[in-house]
């Protein structure tokens, strides 16, 4: 009961940060979002293990619910959402797991708050001057919490974002040379598991 007394509290006072002119200008450029592709490291801590991994990659976003996100560096992955099916393929063990599409992907958890005009935010200044947007999670965004975005220097763009999973995980994702609504061919986001690899559903 305090826990969630506190997040209210934390949401009633962050209200007014929606009106803040980076938070403003933020929203209204990529409302205009359409398609964004690039580079991206990921960065999972467990906290209970004590462990950091990272994986190196490419990842294209076709709003409002397709992405692909390919591991290069490392074991190889594959995640993909087609809209309505989500697939994981590990071609090192030439496994592939399909699950329907459900909930918030962690790929996409900076867009939810720019889409969602009722939420609330802080912005703030880091300890390099960079600025960042701490989100108040609602109900949609149960399975993540401390949602941050970080923002380039000049508060245009977002380079990145962490989050913290239902499992504690803290995540944290970095974008690298961003471009921003390319024409990407519809076949990226649609997958064939390769012959003889094994479907869990």
């Amino acid at each position: 009961m305090r826990r969630t007394t506190l997040i209210l509290a934390c949401c009633v006072c962050l209200s007014a940060a929606a009106d803040h002119p980076i938070w403003v200008n933020l929203r209204s450029a990529y409302l205009r979002l359409k398609t964004l592709s690039g580079l991206f490291t990921e960065t999972i801590c467990s906290e209970e293990q004590g462990t950091c991994t990272t994986f190196e990659g490419r990842f294209a976003i076709s709003l409002p619910d397709r992405y692909r996100l390919e591991v290069t560096e490392g074991q190889k992955q594959l995640f993909l959402s087609d809209g309505t099916n989500v697939w994981a393929y590990l071609p090192e063990l030439r496994r592939a797991i399909k699950r329907p599409a459900a909930g918030v992907a962690p790929i996409m958890a900076f867009l939810e708050p720019i889409l969602d005009s009722t939420s609330t935010v802080e912005v703030a200044k880091d300890s390099s001057g960079i600025y960042v947007v701490k989100v108040c999670p609602d109900g949609d965004m149960s399975a993540m919490s401390d949602l941050v975005l970080e923002l380039n220097e000049t508060g245009t763009q977002i380079d990145g974002f962490a989050f913290k999973d239902g499992m504690g995980q803290r995540i944290h994702f970095g974008f690298y040379n961003q471009d921003w609504n390319p024409k990407l061919k519809p076949e990226l986001f649609k997958f064939t598991p390769p012959k003889g690899v094994a479907v869990e559903r």
